[in-house]
């Protein structure tokens, strides 16, 4: 008997309620540890007389009862042992190809809201007829043009400009169509001569081209230089390296268009008056005439000189070639200037120093224009430029004088 137990034990009937349910869950307790302790001594001893796992057949029931490991390769994979594996190339899957694959446009096209619009899902109807539309300027432009209609070229040409394709304006440098811009502001109000002129009958008779209009095809090449400048992220594209030869070529179209029309003139104005002895006054006018056009070829040089000092337009075989050609054309109007001015001191009475020097001059600077036109033909052919035969021949008769 414990020290702590009462000393009087009130009988079972006046015991409360709770005391009798205290009691009665600790004798279940005291059973339940009895019958644990049993369960531990059968399983040890069932354990020491059974064979080892490994003499123990598998079977479904007994595999029920194995802990799962999880590092197992058929749990990691969510497939179970019973059922046959995948053919191959089970575990691998094969490589994505662009046929089932799926770019990331469309991907982005696919959201709700889609965060991007691709080419396939723009190209609707609309689209489509917009691209019909583009086609039958395009065809109206060209016969237009066959036709001689300038005025209903431009405006074809101002329709296709301002149509739009999937919100974008029809780019006319991807399609080739730039140079058409110049060659209808050109000849808009192109004319033909009204002087006549001592051609043969099997001789096409050139149109005359108003200033306004070169000049409207020159700002045009400007406009487009400065807005599709050369870069480096715009290299392989068309570019102000595309376009500054065309603009060169139609400047120098325009000098030697107004020169020939200014000779023109003078050899109708002979052909009138033949028998006139104004000879003087015909000689000053045609040294006039070479003084203009070697001053406006003048301005040409110097504008190309500009430009062939910077990257890329020092290495354009192109450039280099046409600054070359232009050298001999200087040189060529240097000489013919020294040679008028030659012929009209013999007629003359009273040559004077002023004239001769003048004759000097011209001849230096047309040695010096020749000599420089030469450098630049020998840097464009090694640029890869395809130099004709009698500039070859140039070329090498200068190698073997030097």
């Amino acid at each position: 008997m414990s020290i702590y137990d009462p000393v009087y034990r009130p009988p079972r009937g006046q015991r409360s309620f709770l005391a009798r349910q205290q009691q009665t869950n600790r004798k279940r307790k005291r059973i339940d540890r009895q019958l644990d302790i049993s369960d531990d001594e059968d399983s040890d001893t069932k354990a020491r007389s059974s064979p080892p796992p490994e003499a123990t057949p598998r079977t479904a029931s007994t595999a029920f009862h194995h802990p799962v490991n999880r590092t197992d390769p058929h749990h990691v994979a969510g497939h179970s042992r019973q059922a046959p594996l995948p053919p191959l190339p089970y575990p691998h899957a094969p490589l994505r190809t662009r046929e089932n694959s799926v770019s990331v446009a469309d991907e982005l096209a696919a959201l709700n809201p889609p965060l991007y619009v691709s080419k396939a899902i723009s190209d609707d109807q609309i689209s489509s007829l917009k691209r019909r539309h583009v086609d039958n300027l395009t065809t109206l432009l060209h016969a237009c043009m066959l036709r001689g209609d300038w005025k209903r070229a431009l405006r074809a040409w101002g329709l296709l400009l301002r149509t739009e394709i999937g919100g974008r304006a029809v780019d006319v440098r991807q399609q080739g169509r730039w140079g058409i811009g110049a060659e209808l502001l050109m000849r808009r109000d192109v004319e033909l001569p009204a002087l006549p002129t001592p051609l043969g009958p099997d001789e096409s008779v050139v149109p005359s081209f108003p200033d306004a209009s070169f000049k409207a095809a020159r700002d045009y090449y400007e406009r487009l230089i400065l807005q599709y400048p050369h870069t480096p992220r715009t290299q392989h594209n068309v570019n102000a390296l595309t376009f500054y030869p065309a603009f060169f070529n139609i400047w120098i179209y325009e000098v030697q268009s107004r020169a020939r029309h200014r000779r023109q003139e003078i050899e109708v104005e002979q052909a009138a008056d033949i028998e006139s002895s104004e000879h003087t006054i015909e000689m000053n006018t045609t040294i006039a005439d070479l003084k203009q056009e070697l001053e406006e070829a003048l301005s040409i040089a110097d504008r190309m000189d500009e430009l062939l000092v910077s990257p890329p337009y020092d290495s354009s075989a192109v450039l280099l070639y046409l600054r070359g050609m232009i050298g001999l054309w200087l040189a060529d109007l240097y000489a013919g200037s020294c040679n008028a001015s030659g012929i009209d001191d013999e007629d003359s009475e009273h040559s004077s120093i002023s004239n001769s020097e003048e004759r000097e001059r011209d001849r230096e600077q047309a040695l010096k224009s020749r000599g420089q036109a030469l450098i630049y033909l020998k840097r464009a052919k090694a640029a890869g430029a395809d130099v004709p035969t009698s500039i070859n021949a140039l070329l090498e008769s200068q190698g073997a004088m030097a």
